[in-house]
């Protein structure tokens, strides 16, 4: 099939486009197309050019082809080119025989040195598909060679070389001999991590090292510390170098120079969603308390539905970065349409980073909380502990195009210790997201959990399932969903199941174009009275990652009519 390309540019002369010759391919297609086209300039010629220049042009390109074919092994094509007026702009057809391909006769291709049993360069050389009888590609080789030299950088091989690089081409016999030999010589390793800087307490800055010294160099480790260093919260600049090796006992010493934040943080900012109406937040943290990383903070957020203060004092435990200590206080007032509660709560927390992005949080938590449900009426009190597991993984903690957060949370109390009732409950939430063509995604939401319990009664609103609101079964006003009384009124249940599955189109600018579907509730026992809605929405992408606003429509209760959804956040 032929292979069209053409061009428009945009001139500023007098306020007029002029449109571009136009080339067309035939014989030639995928990769071998694209890359004739990539040494084109034909298709640069507007369409008033002269005769005389575009003849000058349709002159050169076949050399300009030739060049590109070689690249793939074929050296002796037949070009044949046709020029006409279309449409009062130039048109050229070239017809391209690229005749028998040159293949690789002899391949020659040797890695000495700690390199050749480097798993990584061995999977270069495996990636590379170059092997005896195939055919020529000189892209292969020279990815091949780059991906070695950068390797040789990357984990520490500083006295690399190659012995012999070359290929021999026999376009008569369409056989080609490579020779590649790269000997890498010693990789050398971490040598002295000297830090310069009087931010932090030396254990506590050093438990951000992802290496030792002595250990294999692997710049990565570099990239990674930086990241670590950065999202610390501690510093303000970070310049990190590699000395120069030391090739007496083949090591690279790495100097760290750190220069101290802001201690203290400030934020204010105001919000809008359909869950809570209009918010206020503010934010104080004090992130360097002292040098041993103790940091402190109080937060306050207040809207109609949802108002809290909180204040929370953490410091790391053992000077490692791994594993903080938090401690926790704070108020809550919540009001919706189905429940108010005011709740006090005191509360202990070690968060520890796990390998594979895990994070694992252990708590306890005191909490005391007023709460009418419907006509029940109470006071609860539990001494809750529990433990929190969860992975957030993306590729752009704003906008991913892949990416997935997992979490699995389990807490309880005990009417024998400090406690009014006894329970224990089980909750998990996943989102995945997948990229399509066009930057399209799809966003995959689930949710579910149960409880084991003496008494629903017993049980705060806080510690009860709610359905329905932004984020849960659009359609529904914020828990509005669940189990009700013998008055219909919702009171919550003890279990909840619902999932929601997105579709989204990139538009223009920032903009894109959702559809969705949602599906699930809160119930007790074993039956789920599940409410289904769905609906179109937009995203607008901000700095601070994008606002939705929905529009969805419920399908299981007659009478109800279109809900608007606004919201704001990242996706994960």
């Amino acid at each position: 099939m032929p292979v069209r390309a053409s061009w428009l540019a945009l001139l500023g002369l007098a306020a007029m486009s002029s449109a571009r010759a136009t080339v067309e391919l035939k014989g030639v297609e995928g990769e071998l197309a694209a890359n004739v086209l990539a040494f084109m300039a034909l298709d640069e010629e507007p369409c008033d050019a002269e005769v005389s220049r575009v003849e000058q042009q349709r002159a050169a390109a076949p050399a300009r082809i030739r060049q590109a074919l070689e690249a793939f092994g074929y050296y002796e094509p037949k070009i044949e080119s046709q020029q006409t007026r279309v449409r009062d702009c130039w048109h050229v057809t070239f017809t391209i025989a690229v005749g028998e391909p040159v293949r690789i006769r002899e391949l020659g291709v040797e890695l000495t040195g700690e390199a050749a049993t480097d798993s990584e360069f061995v999977a270069a050389r495996t990636a590379a598909g170059l092997e005896n009888g195939g055919v020529l590609h000189h892209g292969a080789y020279e990815t091949l060679k780059t991906r070695w030299s950068d390797l040789a950088r990357e984990r520490g091989y500083r006295d690399a070389k190659f012995v012999e690089n070359r290929i021999d081409v026999y376009p008569d016999q369409h056989a080609a001999d490579i020779v590649l030999k790269f000997d890498s010589g010693s990789r050398y390793a971490f040598g002295a991590i000297d830090f310069r800087q009087d931010v932090l307490m030396e254990p506590l800055v050093r438990s951000y090292l992802p290496f030792r010294s002595g250990e294999p160099y692997d710049a990565r480790k570099l990239t990674e510390l930086y990241v670590a260093l950065a999202d610390s919260a501690y510093f303000r600049n970070i310049d990190m170098r590699s000395l120069e090796p030391n090739r007496d006992d083949h090591t690279i010493a790495i100097e760290i120079a750190l220069t101290p934040a802001a201690r203290l943080q400030i934020s204010y900012g105001v919000g809008f969603s359909t869950d809570t109406g209009p918010r206020f937040r503010f934010t104080r943290n004090n992130r360097r308390f002292n040098d041993n990383g103790h940091q402190f903070g109080v937060a306050a957020q207040l809207s109609p539905v949802t108002s809290e203060v909180t204040a929370n004092y953490r410091f790391p435990l053992a000077a490692s970065r791994a594993e903080w200590l938090n401690l926790d206080t704070g108020v809550k007032r919540e009001d919706t349409d189905t429940s108010f509660s005011k709740s006090l709560e005191f509360g202990v927390r070690r968060v520890r980073e796990r390998v594979n992005d895990w994070t694992r949080t252990q708590m306890l938590m005191l909490q005391v909380e007023d709460f009418v449900v419907a006509d029940e009426r109470g006071r609860s009190k539990l001494l809750m502990p529990g433990i929190d597991w969860t992975r957030v993984r993306a590729d752009n903690p704003l906008r991913p195009h892949a990416g997935s957060k997992l979490q699995l949370d389990v807490r309880g109390a005990t009417d024998a210790v400090f406690s009014d009732t006894t329970f224990v409950q089980v909750s998990a939430e996943g989102k995945w997201i997948w990229s399509l063509a066009r930057g399209a995604r799809i966003l995959v939401r689930g949710h579910v959990g149960a409880t084991a319990k003496d008494s629903l009664a017993e049980l705060p609103p806080s510690v009860r399932f709610f359905a329905g609101g932004d984020s849960s079964v659009r359609g529904y006003d914020f828990k509005s969903l669940g189990p009700v009384d013998a008055t219909g009124k919702v009171i919550g249940g003890s279990a909840l199941a619902e999932g929601s599955f997105e579709f989204e189109q990139p538009l223009r600018g920032r903009w894109s174009f959702a559809c969705f579907v949602d599906a699930g509730n809160a119930f007790e026992g074993s039956h789920i009275d599940a409410k289904t809605a769905a609906g179109i929405g937009g995203r607008w992408q901000s700095p601070l990652g994008p606002i939705r606003i929905d529009l969805a429509h419920p399908f299981d209760d007659p009478g109800t009519s279109w809900r608007i959804h606004i919201s704001l956040g990242p996706d994960l």
